[in-house]
């Protein structure tokens, strides 16, 4: 029970407010709790990286938001080059830091002969 229930119910019993004052303060709790939108905290989101080559996992790390810039120093620069091109790290740091969601990189091609699929999203 929320703290605005238990308080309008402490005036009901201590006589502060009759029942409808009650019932109308307590209906005014309910829509106020139906109009919240849960969102989920940038602490909460996690940057993924996932890299297969052919059907084998080079680089698979997750880890918070807070540290993505951290933890982008973490995955190996040779992992995010596929034909010579780079991803670039300082473009998906922007994008984080804008409020960006969702796959950021979505990357399948053929390097040397063997299939490549790069991933980065946030979740």
């Amino acid at each position: 029970m929320s703290d605005e229930k238990k308080l309008i119910l402490e005036m009901l019993g201590a006589g502060k407010i009759n029942v409808a004052e009650a019932e109308k303060l307590l209906a005014g709790v309910g829509e106020a709790q139906d109009d919240v939108v849960i969102t989920k905290s940038p602490s909460k989101k996690f940057l993924k990286v996932l890299v297969m080559e052919e059907n084998a996992t080079k680089v698979n790390i997750n880890f918070p938001i807070a540290l993505a810039e951290t933890g982008l120093k973490l995955v190996p620069k040779d992992k995010l080059k596929i034909e010579g091109m780079d991803i670039n790290i300082n473009e998906i740091l922007h994008l984080i830091k804008e409020g960006s969601e969702g796959e950021l990189v979505n990357v399948d091609t053929i390097n040397n002969g063997n299939r490549v699929t790069v991933r980065i999203c946030i979740e």
